[in-house]
């Protein structure tokens, strides 16, 4: 999906955009804010950097600006957007241990190439479980003394196949338009 909506350009990009984000304030405003707020400084340097150092036409009343860099900051800045409201909804509607579970899933098929596909699932078990302690502020003791860290199994059903074939057209959709 994010492949497939920030590969959109103008009117149709802005308008995915939009859905999306109106999407994620529905299902996860708080997730959205938090997501927002944190990644206000790189909004602001994507607009710099695009807007006033990209030559182009002048806009009159903006020293400095170009119109080409506005709009190209405006374009990046929308996927952008694109990627924090999927994410914002994506950890509202997962529980951590599902987000792991399908890290691993996506994951096995290059799990055959010798990519350590348990570490890294091991890895984002152990961040998420430390945003997790950090968002509720709960006394814990240290993440290595935790106690035992199971990786969820994921075992993929027709849904999941289903939904992996409508990625797949997406995927394609994007790449040949």
């Amino acid at each position: 999906m994010l492949l497939a909506a920030a590969s959109r350009e103008g009117v149709a990009l802005y308008l995915v955009c939009s859905g999306l984000v109106l999407a994620a304030v529905l299902v996860a405003a708080r997730d959205l804010r938090l997501l927002l707020r944190r990644s206000r400084w790189l909004f602001l340097t994507m607009l710099v950097m695009f807007g006033w150092l990209t030559p182009g036409t002048p806009l009159p009343g903006v020293p400095g600006a170009s119109q080409e860099g506005l709009l190209l900051a405006a374009d990046n800045i929308a996927r952008l957007l694109i990627a924090l409201s999927s994410l914002a909804m994506l950890l509202n509607i997962l529980a951590p241990a599902d987000l792991v579970a399908g890290m691993r899933g996506l994951l096995a098929p290059v799990a055959l190439l010798g990519f350590p596909r348990d570490r890294i699932a091991v890895r984002l078990a152990l961040t998420l479980r430390e945003v997790e302690a950090s968002r509720h502020g709960a006394d814990r003791e240290p993440a290595t003394m935790a106690g035992c860290l199971v990786l969820p199994a994921f075992a993929p059903g027709t849904t999941d196949f289903f939904l992996g074939v409508l990625s797949a057209v997406l995927v394609l959709g994007a790449l040949l338009s």
